[in-house]
């Protein structure tokens, strides 16, 4: 019976599933918050400004009206003595007017007592001689024109007095009218000021608040990087310390599983390494053999070396999705199915280990439960033949990292009770 010995240690969900590579660990976006709360701050500071500028005009309005106060307030006293001696002035003609009634009244009864009202023709008649006559006419014409003359003074004292008087009553109702409009003024201002300043003071409390939330974004930003930082230099020491083990354990292996074309495994010796864990992400001319499809699928793979992903029941870090991920990228379709019946599902077909080419598919399955989803399952794509070893793509190995490498120079090395079985797709 013939043996092809695949000559490598397989470290997959052994010795360092426990132990991951650093995942990535995403922080809140704090600066976006901070730029906000920068954006807020610059908004209340602009309306501030414009609130001290409104409250700066209010009081300048103030100080203009209470100018104007005192101004009517001198006004005022000047007007009230022009009042005074205005009233001085009518209260005189008052005095005038009433001794001139006096006079015209006591005029009245001395003509109806001595008979003066007599016309002048009666004057005439009666007069002794032309002498007599003519001094009779001369005082009856003296009295008649001093009656006159009276009369005249008085129509134009009351006419005077009538006119000050409005005059007076018209300055005073201008004086009290300004003064109220003044005094209304100044109330209204004093209220928008009032207003005004609350306003002003509310618009500081926001900005005060707006200020201490952005000292918690702040302050929550350093936390979170400082989090952070603890968190990969934890991660890449274990990571560290994963690599290592892994060194210790492949350099004190000398036991690897032989794999029989019956599909048995045999425990024989073999000398230590032969695994590469190199990043080289070239795509080996071999792979210029496979069809563009497949040829697609294996740049999709060797693109994605280097990252990690979730782990766990169909998450993107498990090693059999990210196999199915990078066929579909070539268009190649992988069913969804167990480690044996996703294959036949998707029409792929079992070939030997000698015919293995790039873009075939390594599938661990167990013996006795090949549908088994059991410690020791594991899936790599083929992505370089070379002088009987394989360069591979695979993902979460260690067991849990969800991490994607690569390695050159390898071969399968299945756990006791696993086979190695060589799937290829069609397309």
């Amino acid at each position: 019976m013939k043996k092809n010995l695949l000559s490598t240690l397989m470290v997959c969900s052994l010795v360092l599933t426990a132990i991951s590579l650093p995942t990535a660990v995403k922080a809140t976006d704090y600066d976006t918050q901070i730029k906000e709360q920068d954006q807020k701050i610059n908004e209340l500071k602009t309306k501030e400004a414009e609130a001290e500028a409104a409250l700066a005009k209010i009081e300048e309005e103030l100080e203009t009206t209470a100018r104007k106060i005192e101004e009517l307030s001198e006004t005022k006293d000047v007007l009230t003595e022009e009042i005074k001696a205005l009233y001085n002035e009518i209260s005189d003609l008052n005095v005038r007017i009433q001794k001139r009634d006096v006079q015209m009244q006591k005029q009245a009864r001395d003509v109806q007592v001595s008979g003066n009202g007599t016309n002048y023709l009666e004057v005439l008649l009666n007069s002794e001689s032309i002498s007599d006559a003519l001094t009779k006419v001369q005082g009856l014409t003296t009295l008649v024109n001093a009656n006159n003359d009276l009369l005249e003074q008085q129509t134009e004292d009351k006419t005077t007095v009538e006119e000050k008087t409005e005059v007076v009553e018209g300055q005073i109702s201008a004086l009290e009218q300004a003064e109220t409009d003044l005094n209304e003024k100044q109330d209204s201002l004093d209220t928008l000021k009032i207003e005004q300043e609350i306003a002003k003071n509310d618009l500081e409390a926001q900005r005060a608040t707006e200020e201490s939330k952005k000292s918690e974004y702040i302050s929550q930003k350093e936390a979170a990087e400082k989090k952070l930082a603890d968190e990969q230099a934890a991660q890449k020491k274990k990571q560290e310390e994963a690599e290592r083990l892994a060194q210790e354990i492949l350099a004190q292996t000398n036991k690897v599983n032989v794999i029989e074309e019956d599909g048995t495994t045999t425990a024989v010796d073999t000398p230590s390494g032969g695994v590469s864990n190199g990043t080289d992400v070239s795509i080996p001319e071999s792979a210029g053999e496979v069809s563009a499809a497949k040829q697609a699928a294996i740049s999709a793979a060797l693109a994605d070396v280097g990252n990690s992903y979730p782990t766990g029941w169909g998450a993107q870090g498990e090693c059999l999705v990210s196999v199915r991920r990078w066929l579909n990228a070539g268009g190649i379709n992988f069913a969804v199915g167990g480690p044996h019946s996703g294959y036949v599902a998707s029409g792929a077909k079992q070939v030997s280990l000698s015919e293995i080419k790039p873009g075939d598919v390594i599938q661990y399955e167990n013996i006795y439960t090949p549908e088994g989803w059991i410690g020791g399952v594991h899936t790599v794509l083929i992505v370089g033949v070379s002088n009987g070893t394989l360069h591979i793509v695979e993902a979460n190995n260690p067991g849990g990292s969800g991490y994607v490498s690569t390695t050159k120079g390898w071969m399968p090395a299945p756990p006791a009770n696993f086979r190695a079985v060589v799937w290829r797709f069609p397309g």
